[in-house]
């Protein structure tokens, strides 16, 4: 008798590792499909709130460096993507790189809060996600990427001043430096 308890446990044991293994599996699944389709949601963003405007800026007016959206309000946590664009005017050129980096940090009453250049540097890593390799654009071509910016919970609430330059292959800078703010509650 005591024999046919211990087997009927063990069925029973073995029956609930297998459900719960396959409830981790689901969930594994479920978040694996919402990264992924976090990541398309983002790319469709670039694409249908940015490609026109940048694409009036660098072939309309001619600009050699673009970002159309300036500034915009995100709850820490949230992300924000923006558009940045380069049209290469030179024939000398075909490389070039983009730089992020910030510029200042304001608090909630538009005082500066003072930073490190390290600690600026930590908060772009943490931050700031764009594309850092080498871009190949030919004479009278464009190029449009996307920056996107999430400011972590853990940093503070105020107004970020970020700096995006391009630099092209003989370590110069290629146009403006583009000024973008991201305020976050």
């Amino acid at each position: 008798m005591l024999n046919k308890k211990g087997a009927i446990g063990l069925s029973i044991n073995t029956l609930v590792v297998v459900i719960i293994s396959l409830v981790i599996l689901g969930g594994g699944m479920a978040f694996l499909y919402k990264l992924i389709g976090g990541a398309e949601d983002i790319k469709t963003q670039i694409d249908q709130k940015t490609d026109q405007q940048l694409e009036s800026l660098l072939v309309d007016q001619g600009q050699q460096v673009a970002l159309p959206l300036h500034v915009v309000t995100i709850e820490r946590g949230d992300n924000h993507v923006f558009g940045i664009g380069i049209l290469n005017i030179n024939p000398d050129l075909d490389a070039f790189n983009i730089e992020v980096s910030l510029s200042k940090l304001l608090d909630v009453n538009g005082k500066e809060i003072s930073l490190t250049n390290s600690e600026k540097s930590v908060i772009v890593e943490e931050s700031v996600l764009y594309n850092q390799e080498l871009l190949t654009i030919k004479e009278s071509e464009h190029h449009k990427d996307g920056i996107l910016v999430s400011i972590p919970t853990d940093k503070p609430v105020g107004t970020y001043i970020f700096n995006a330059k391009i630099i092209d292959s003989n370590s110069d800078q290629y146009g403006n430096t583009q000024k973008f703010k991201v305020i976050a509650k």
